[in-house]
């Protein structure tokens, strides 16, 4: 867990030129749902900005760098795309998932409206760190999307419309707060949610993720403020 911070805390630098990469490029486009989230870092005092991509049955997060994954949400696959080696190769979502240690997800029953939608409280506790979601199903975003980025939700329906986590940071504590902003409709490249022509389909290695130069989406964005 304390890896999870530290590493959302180095890739924010990248994310910023990844975002204009997956939101902003002027290139050819597609239409597409774009869910902005925001993060908020404690102590530390900074704000981060990131999106989600949707278009064609596919997802991106714009905050993945160097290495990034792409969902394909109708046939339950992601596929990691390694742009400093130009190779990428594609798993199942359950061959990809870690194996062990998960933690468990307890649903507390608790509900409240967010963003219009009633979003159910979920939470996870391991010695020190503990996150809580409010996951919620607007009807724009896929119901398997954000079991595809984190295997621990696999089986839990719906998108964390906030997601609060605490884990020991020295003598005091780290604070993540996530939420997301506004769920919207707009053109987005093309280029940005597709694998570039001159990349290379290697074997997947077995049983093993892609080392990773970011974490999974949604855990590390820009500073804005």
């Amino acid at each position: 867990m304390i890896v999870w911070a530290c590493t959302l805390v180095l890739a924010c630098k990248e994310a910023r030129m990844v975002e204009k990469k997956v939101v902003n490029a002027v290139k050819p486009q597609t239409s597409a749902t774009v869910i902005t989230l925001q993060t908020s870092l404690r102590p530390q005092n900074k704000t981060f900005l990131h999106s989600i991509v949707i278009a064609n049955g596919q997802a991106r997060s714009s905050d993945e760098v160097d290495r990034w994954r792409l969902f394909d949400l109708a046939q339950n696959r992601v596929t990691y795309v390694d742009d400093l080696s130009k190779t990428y190769y594609t798993m199942k979502v359950e061959d990809a998932a870690e194996v062990g240690g998960a933690p468990q997800v307890i649903a507390t029953g608790a509900k409240k409206p967010i963003l219009g939608v009633e979003a159910t409280q979920y939470v996870i506790r391991v010695g020190g760190f503990q996150r809580e979601l409010w996951m919620g199903s607007p009807q724009e975003v896929p119901q398997n999307l954000f079991g595809m980025i984190d295997s621990n939700f696999s089986k839990i329906p719906g998108f964390p419309l906030v997601d609060h986590a605490e884990l020991p940071y020295g003598r005091a504590k780290m604070v993540v707060d996530r939420s997301v902003l506004k769920i919207e409709q707009r053109n987005v490249s093309q280029e940005s949610i597709s694998i570039p022509s001159d990349y290379k389909e290697v074997t997947a290695p077995g049983g093993r993720r892609p080392p990773a130069s970011s974490p999974p989406a949604g855990q590390s964005t820009r500073a804005t403020g």
